[in-house]
């Protein structure tokens, strides 16, 4: 494996998840961190948690070498998701943010070490409320104006304004989300999102599922197909797995499409296990 001298940053959501009564550990940046974390990137991680963090959750990232860059709430438990697995996707989702509420209160510059944050040549940012996610953007963007900002919106796609958007991409290289969040804020924008970007200077990745995924740039695009895994036992984090396969590749230099189609392939891995955090990247993957 070459040497990795690009110091990558995930901004977002630390969250336990509960599946069918049985603890994992998730969220988007969390789930991001723990693939970069296989592919020893090392990355930093900034988030606000809850009381229960330090207890098993922190030392389970640690051990994979993520540098915690958090804020730990003492009052409260860390961000809680439950849902049920079923033979095509899940159900019974329930949402408690806990700490993660007050996650727009929370600095990014004042919370991350930064003399490390110096060091950052890519941030995802994963999400947060748009409030939160379009304060981190401008914060890291004022402190390393050469930085590459990829904007992952996630679920809270559906809490933007069209005017909260557009702020949020203006300040941002590329803009990842799926095909249901893609059509969601065409809806918001009152036109396709790549159209009514068409001018702007941004990547646009959209994935679909087990449908592979397209990149818009240049007002091209390109399509990635699919990875097909062993066996689909659970697909939640499938998406975050995708990310840090993306970012892993970006952070060689690679090309987004070359960037693209190695994220498939870590996504792939992920879906053949339960939980976003349980699958194995084998060493000759890590390349």
């Amino acid at each position: 494996m070459a040497k990795n001298k690009i110091k990558i940053l995930v901004c977002g959501s630390v969250v336990i998840d509960i599946i069918s009564k049985k603890k994992f550990y998730g969220g988007t940046a969390g789930n991001i961190a723990y693939g970069l974390g296989q592919m020893k990137i090392k990355p930093l991680l900034f988030s606000l948690v809850g009381k229960d963090f330090e207890k098993d959750y922190g030392p389970h990232l640690k051990k994979i070498g993520v540098d915690l860059q958090i804020y730990t709430d003492k009052k409260n438990n860390t961000a809680n998701f439950s849902y049920s697995i079923h033979e095509k996707g899940t159900a019974n989702e329930i949402w408690k943010p806990n700490a993660y509420k007050n996650i727009n209160k929370l600095s990014l510059v004042e919370t991350v070490d930064n003399k490390k944050l110096k060091d950052v040549s890519i941030a995802i940012f994963a999400p947060g409320n748009p409030e939160s996610t379009y304060n981190h953007l401008l914060e890291f963007k004022n402190f390393a104006p050469n930085g590459m900002a990829i904007f992952d919106p996630g679920q809270m796609i559906y809490f933007y304004s069209k005017k909260q958007f557009i702020n949020c991409m203006n300040l941002s290289d590329i803009l990842i989300l799926n095909s249901t969040e893609y059509a969601k804020i065409s809806k918001t924008l009152g036109t396709d999102l790549v159209k009514f970007f068409s001018n702007l200077n941004i990547t646009i990745i959209k994935t679909n599922g087990a449908n592979g995924s397209e990149i818009y740039k240049n007002n091209r695009i390109t399509k990635i197909s699919p990875q097909k895994p062993k066996i689909v036992l659970d697909t939640m984090g499938a998406g975050d797995a995708y990310r840090a396969g993306m970012l892993y590749k970006l952070s060689q230099s690679k090309s987004i499409i070359v960037a693209c189609k190695y994220g498939a392939k870590i996504a792939s891995k992920n879906i053949e296990y339960i939980g976003c955090q349980s699958y194995k990247i084998p060493k000759e993957m890590i390349i």
